[in-house]
């Protein structure tokens, strides 16, 4: 991946995206060829490379049309969709798709504000290692500093109880 594409995921997200190295070659094929639409600011062929990598599991593709769907890249700006995306992401356990999750939660940014959630996000984003390591546990810690002892057990519970989509 071009490090345009990182810093540009980056002001989003803030972690970069990387392809898995088990991606079968013909996946890993049209994944690259979205992002370098994507880092061409070409966002109809981005997108139009992603969505069937999205409709079929990726967590990357979709974490990138949910940061294209918040910043307008190829249409209106969108939070909802974005956040639509990125939910699917995060069910999966991609790390940068739960620090999505947990920034829009904690603004309420297409999504009703609701630091609780966003903490959960938060913290799983945490736990994913990674680049998203420092940054979330960061906000996961300013979130939890307004919940109270009894709301960050119920939490930590739902945390710990957690499990990606398989």
């Amino acid at each position: 991946m071009t490090n345009m594409l990182r810093l540009l995921l980056g002001m989003m997200v803030m972690v970069p995206v990387a392809a898995p190295a088990s991606a079968p070659a013909s996946t890993g094929a049209a994944l690259q060829s979205g992002l370098d639409a994507y880092a061409a600011a070409d966002y109809r062929a981005a997108r139009r490379a992603l969505r069937p990598l999205a409709d079929r599991g990726s967590a990357i593709a979709e974490t990138l049309l949910g940061v294209m769907a918040a910043r307008g890249e190829g249409g209106n700006v969108d939070p909802a969709t974005a956040v639509a995306w990125w939910l699917r992401a995060a069910n999966r356990g991609y790390a940068p798709a739960q620090l999505a999750m947990a920034k829009a939660l904690a603004a309420g940014r297409g999504v009703p504000r609701n630091p609780g959630k966003a903490w959960v996000w938060a913290r799983l984003a945490a736990a994913g290692g990674g680049d998203t390591v420092t940054e979330a546990a960061a906000l996961a810690e300013v979130l939890g500093r307004g919940l109270s002892a009894e709301v960050l057990a119920r939490l930590e519970a739902e945390r710990a109880a957690w499990r990606p989509w398989s």
